[in-house]
């Protein structure tokens, strides 16, 4: 029975709890599914989505986004910034971090890899600059290796797709750092200050295929607000797998709930991680001039802002 989950968001209201738990006492299995995703988006803003998913898998809800698996043999890129007499040929040089800082899926200390599929995605999500020198390593999978994630979607249940969406958004929604100031003083030019009651009515996730979700978002949080919650959507998502999690880029954003593409990011842990087999590096110089900002503006921009 849920009796204490009242007032924990800023979305869940008596009558929703009552009707879940009405439901949840006659077993019927469609009415509990239903009850629950009525409960998941009873919130006034959709931040209220996200605590609501982490308070109604807290108390035995669970919502089944699937899993993802990443084939034997696939080809995998990570890339770091290059430093004057570093040795980047030996795998040991990229190894997964044993005392990591904390970050998107990982607690502070927590063990993890963060690759992507496309070496054009590490540039951006590193932030690498134009005319840069970086480091690049390639790994393969040397086994299959399946990944959790807002990955799956439903042909029957409108709902568990928007929620997929609002989730997916918040958890690859960037965070400030020194590293991406150049993108949060557009961002911040661009929508001011954000307030929860900013964020209010499911509409406002399908404006413009959500697009512009994760990145207001990003304004609206503090970096350890960001992550707080980031860590505790993968903390759920990898009960049922262990290996990892996947994630698109919020700069590539293709993929969500029932959406998957080639383009993608992955945080690996421990089991996923004992699957890779580390190939080969090289130093380069990255020659596009194409921004992250470039490619948030073409994001979130229509025509109308250049009028």
């Amino acid at each position: 029975m849920l009796t204490d989950m009242q007032g924990e968001t800023d979305g869940f209201t008596r009558k929703s709890i009552d009707i879940l738990n009405e439901a949840v006492l006659s077993g019927d299995a469609q009415r509990i599914e239903e009850a629950q995703y009525k409960a998941l988006l009873d919130s006034v803003s959709l931040l209220g989505v996200v605590v609501n998913y982490l308070t109604l898998e807290r108390a035995g809800c669970h919502f089944d986004f699937g899993s993802s698996t990443i084939k034997k043999g696939t080809v995998l890129y990570r890339v770091r910034d290059y430093k004057e007499g570093a040795n980047y040929s030996h795998p040991s040089a990229w190894s997964a971090p044993p005392m990591r800082n904390r970050g998107r899926a990982n607690h502070q200390g927590e063990e993890s890899l963060y690759v992507a599929s496309q070496e054009f995605i590490c540039l951006l999500e590193t932030h690498t600059a134009p005319g840069a020198k970086y480091a690049l390593a390639r790994y393969e999978c040397a086994g299959d290796i399946t990944v959790g994630g807002f990955v799956k979607g439903s042909q029957s249940n409108a709902l568990h797709d928007v929620a997929g969406l609002i989730l997916n958004a918040f958890l690859i929604a960037p965070s400030r750092s020194e590293r991406n100031s150049d993108l949060f003083d557009y961002l911040d030019g661009r929508y001011g200050r954000i307030r929860l009651e900013d964020l209010c009515g499911i509409d406002l996730a399908r404006e413009r295929g959500g697009l512009e979700l994760p990145f207001k978002f990003a304004v609206m949080n503090q970096r350890d607000q960001l992550h707080e919650l980031t860590n505790e959507l993968c903390d759920v998502l990898k009960k049922s797998n262990p290996c990892g999690i996947r994630y698109s880029s919020c700069y590539v954003p293709v993929e969500t709930a029932g959406i998957t593409s080639n383009a993608f990011n992955l945080a690996l842990y421990r089991d996923g991680i004992d699957k890779l087999r580390f190939i080969d590096s090289e130093i380069k110089t990255r020659d596009s001039n194409f921004t992250c900002v470039d490619i948030v503006k073409c994001l979130v921009e229509d025509d109308t802002d250049s009028d």
